[in-house]
């Protein structure tokens, strides 16, 4: 609907939570007219708060098991939650991430994914870059895999979960409702399958890796601050 007049609704809305009792009550009815109006439900006018950004992931259809364990990791630190976008351009399949959520949730988290996703990269192919040439293909995917899971387990601990409110986890659930009637489930590829013991040097290195990204969410409104900057 019209951006202006759903402000107009949300301001009204927020007048008939007035504590003088003729305010509000002119105000509830000035927000009940305009929902008429406009087709509009509180539903429709709550969830009109819910924001979403898609960030990349550079995988193809079927992602490795790290990349969504990353994005789960930092949609739970700002109380975002996320949906799998599978896009074919007509020659190849790519997967994109939508986070969705309130009070800029989804942004923010958006911007650490993208940030986080290419620092993990870099990482894990420079750690790729020390091993043994002659070594099997499968065996280079299984321990880049490792490394990367065990980087984002040491970069998780610097992570403390976002709560929302039940009305705020209402709200979110009601936008998801809305806008997909159902949603399919997504099984990442694992290829970490059939582990060695010698592939317990791909996890220590990616755990030592991890502990030097900064992961800090953010105080008095700079979320942004030090997400992804590596340590010396």
């Amino acid at each position: 609907m019209d951006s202006k007049a759903l402000d107009k609704i949300k301001k009204c809305l927020r007048l008939a939570k007035s504590s003088n009792a003729n305010e509000a009550a002119a105000a509830l009815r000035q927000a009940q007219k305009l929902m008429a109006m406009h087709g509009v439900t509180t539903d429709d006018v709550a969830i009109s708060d819910v924001g979403s950004h898609t960030a990349k992931t550079g995988a193809g259809k079927t992602p490795p098991a790290y990349v969504t364990m990353l994005a789960n990791m930092v949609a739970g630190a700002f109380g975002a939650e996320t949906v799998y976008q599978q896009i074919y351009d007509g020659e190849r399949w790519a997967l994109n991430v939508e986070f969705y959520g309130l009070n800029g949730a989804a942004e923010v988290a958006g911007y650490a994914f993208e940030v986080l996703c290419r620092q993990l990269k870099r990482d894990r192919t420079a750690y790729l870059a020390t091993l043994n040439k002659r070594l099997k293909r499968t065996t280079k995917v299984r321990r880049g895999d490792l490394y990367a899971q065990a980087w984002i387990n040491a970069v998780a601990k610097q992570v403390t979960r976002q709560q929302r409110t039940e009305a705020e986890t209402a709200i979110v659930e009601a936008y998801k409702a809305k806008r997909w009637e159902d949603l399919d489930t997504m099984k990442p590829r694992d290829n970490t399958k059939g582990m060695r013991s010698h592939d317990q040097g791909a996890i220590h290195q990616g755990y030592q890796d991890g502990k030097k990204v900064s992961f800090h969410q953010g105080v008095n409104g700079n979320r942004y601050a030090q997400i992804g900057e590596v340590s010396s």
